[in-house]
């Protein structure tokens, strides 16, 4: 469930974030409703895969200093094993 919420957070988060840059790059070039749709979706899409690309990093990153954080220290005179 948490996956699917996130994943969605993520659609919402590209579709406005798509949104806003159509609406500020906007130029005097008329289009169709539907490719001013395209174009927003095809900008959304490549927001998504950066923004999940970014997450995975992130999260790979605080697992790895999480259990770096718990890993045990060996005392003096002790082999690791």
């Amino acid at each position: 469930m948490k996956l699917i919420r996130l994943v969605l957070m993520f659609a919402v988060v590209s579709f406005a974030i798509s949104g806003i840059m159509f609406y500020l790059g906007d130029g005097v070039i008329q289009a169709t409703w539907g490719a001013k749709f395209g174009e927003i979706g095809v900008m959304a899409i490549f927001i998504f895969i950066f923004l999940i690309i970014i997450y995975s990093i992130a999260k790979a990153v605080a697992k790895g200093a999480a259990a770096a954080r718990r890993k045990s220290f060996p005392q003096n005179n002790q082999d690791k094993l």
